[in-house]
């Protein structure tokens, strides 16, 4: 395994334990943009606080960065501070994270620094995709030619969106539970045909002879 390798698994790892998730379920979304300071950052934080009404809290993980866990309970993401852009960490099939958290926080960032005279890109030429295998290595990808979903107002991104998206995460998390207890419940069944039947024994009776 290469040396960068070995620096995304730590992030992969770091980032995994405060998710609550395996390494390989976290996901890497990146935004390669130069940004001015990291005051841009606890820009971003304050506003979805103040203004949203998410919290936030430091996290301590070898990310590369400065990562900020940003949501609740129910839904979460990882937020790291870089000189080249944006990165949020997510996890893996997290329909809340995908049309709620994650849109509301790129919005709120595009916002930011378009107040501050910095446009930021409207599609997703610039994103890259990060995530590892379940052999632990790295995988890369670049997202191309897609309309952003921070593109809308605020507005867009309501609580009744995010609401949806977290009874479909429910949904999904017992069907996933139910596959697993099917799975156990075959594993079984086949540990029990796979083992030879026990030989019984017969006996004769002796009969006399006419």
């Amino acid at each position: 395994m290469s040396y960068r390798e070995d620096t995304f698994k730590a992030k992969f790892d770091g980032a995994a334990r405060h998710l609550g998730v395996a390494p390989n379920q976290v996901i890497s979304l990146k935004l390669r943009e130069s940004v001015g300071s990291y005051s841009e950052y606890r820009n971003l934080l304050q506003t979805l606080e103040h203004e949203v009404g998410i919290s936030w809290q430091e996290v301590d993980a070898n990310l590369q960065g400065t990562g900020y866990l940003v949501g609740d309970a129910k839904v979460k993401v990882i937020v790291v501070e870089h000189e080249t852009g944006l990165e949020i960490l997510y996890v893996a099939g997290s329909i809340a994270s995908l049309i709620g958290l994650i849109p509301l926080v790129l919005q709120c960032w595009s916002s930011m620094r378009d107040h501050h005279g910095r446009p930021h890109p409207r599609d997703f030429r610039s994103v890259e995709i990060r995530r590892l295998d379940n052999n632990g290595h790295l995988q890369e990808d670049r997202a191309l030619g897609l309309a952003a979903p921070w593109s809308a107002p605020l507005s867009f991104i309501n609580t009744a969106l995010t609401s949806a998206a977290e009874v479909i995460d429910t949904e999904i998390k017992r069907l996933r539970d139910d596959v697993q207890v099917l799975t156990h419940r075959v594993a079984e069944l086949e540990n029990k045909l796979s083992k030879p039947a026990k030989a019984t024994k017969k006996t004769f009776k002796k009969t006399k002879k006419p």
